[in-house]
């Protein structure tokens, strides 16, 4: 099958790194259609590429090029940090963010020496995670097939906070480390750069996403709980 991605290379990233170190819009500006060729564009490729399996996966995905990869150019303002441009990329697969705000989403990310993706569910409110524990609870046999097809898609659990105090003691030991989570994401991270300038790494997420697909079903009906309940409203 051919793909509108060709890859990424590592002159490309050599140049955005390059733009990073000398961040002046001089610099950008002389340099922006390059990037913006051979660093925005193979990143838009990519969500065209994986959006019939991520559409398969949920329909309600929200799958504009544009909108769905970050822009080398960062937002300062209100930000500690005034650097104006990125050496990391990153795309997010999920539902519109206004109607579905804080919904679970697919990712894939890249830096200077290293490239990742997987699935996250985030929430600003750590206490309306507890709507995951509670499903966990509720479906610790759902939930663990879930964990186990993320590991089948070469996914590792990761999570950002952790509670400091057991909620279920008396829980499963296998369950106990998403219990305590306050968020969490399951997440596969790789150093070989070589594999960015292949084709080869859509077939590799293609397959990795619809792995995992019972974990992000999972993740995505916590989540319209929290909207049910009123815990996470659409913007108006």
């Amino acid at each position: 099958m051919e793909y509108n991605y060709k890859g990424i290379t590592p002159e490309a990233i050599e140049l955005l790194c390059l733009n990073r170190f000398n961040d002046s819009k001089p610099f950008y500006e002389e340099n922006k259609e390059e990037l913006k060729q051979r660093i925005t564009v193979p990143l838009r490729q990519i969500v065209l590429d994986l959006s019939d399996v991520l559409y398969d996966i949920d329909e309600k995905m929200y799958l504009d090029p544009v909108r769905a990869v970050s822009r080398i150019h960062r937002d300062t303002r209100g930000n500690r940090s005034k650097i104006k441009y990125r050496e990391n990329m990153w795309i997010f697969f999920r539902r519109y963010k206004k109607e579905y705000p804080e919904a679970p989403f697919y990712y894939f990310e890249f830096y200077p020496n290293s490239f990742g993706y997987g699935l996250v569910f985030w929430t600003w409110r750590a206490s309306n995670f507890r709507i995951v524990h509670q499903m966990i609870m509720e479906q610790p046999k759902r939930f663990m097939l879930a964990v186990k097809a993320c590991a089948d898609a070469g996914f590792s659990f990761s999570c950002r906070d952790y509670y400091k105090k057991e909620v279920y003691p008396d829980a499963p030991e296998e369950l106990k480390p998403f219990l305590l989570a306050k968020n969490f994401g399951f997440s596969y991270n790789c150093f070989d750069m070589e594999r960015l300038n292949s084709t080869e790494l859509i077939n590799e997420m293609k397959l990795a996403f619809d792995i995992a697909r019972p974990m992000y079903e999972f993740m995505l009906e916590a989540h319209e709980r929290m909207m049910k309940e009123g815990l996470i409203k659409p913007e108006s």
